[in-house]
């Protein structure tokens, strides 16, 4: 059975956690993502303006979330972003560098174990 939008968000977010992002973490990530079926372009749009414009701050903080976001509180933010329109793309366009300098390398990382592993279609 496919992971749904809302694992894949769920799953995404715990890059922006307070916490040192393990490989059992990736392969957990990359797990849930090529389950749920979706192209890898589809995927990044969720990564950039779906979850990091709800959680980027996180990584921000000097005492940021650690043991996990409230999936219902997620849930909630990242379907709101997913029915936004142009202008919150721009707008995460140009905050794309704040949003995800904590975990861009470990994004890279997912994207390439998501292509070697043909899971998710490029």
């Amino acid at each position: 059975m496919p992971a749904s939008r809302e694992a894949v968000w769920l799953a995404l977010a715990d890059l922006w956690l307070d916490t040192e992002i393990t490989a059992t973490t990736l392969d957990a990530i990359v797990c849930t993502l090529r389950d749920s079926g979706l192209p890898l372009a589809e995927l990044e749009q969720i990564f950039y303006y779906e979850v990091a414009p709800v959680v980027w701050r996180n990584a921000w903080s000097v005492a940021g979330e650690w043991s996990g976001f409230d999936p219902q509180w997620l849930r909630e933010e990242c379907g709101r972003n997913q029915q936004r329109g142009r202008w919150h793309r721009g707008k995460c366009r140009l905050l794309r560098w704040p949003m995800t300098y904590a975990c861009s390398e470990h994004w890279q990382q997912i994207r390439a174990r998501l292509a070697q592993s043909g899971g998710a279609p490029l």
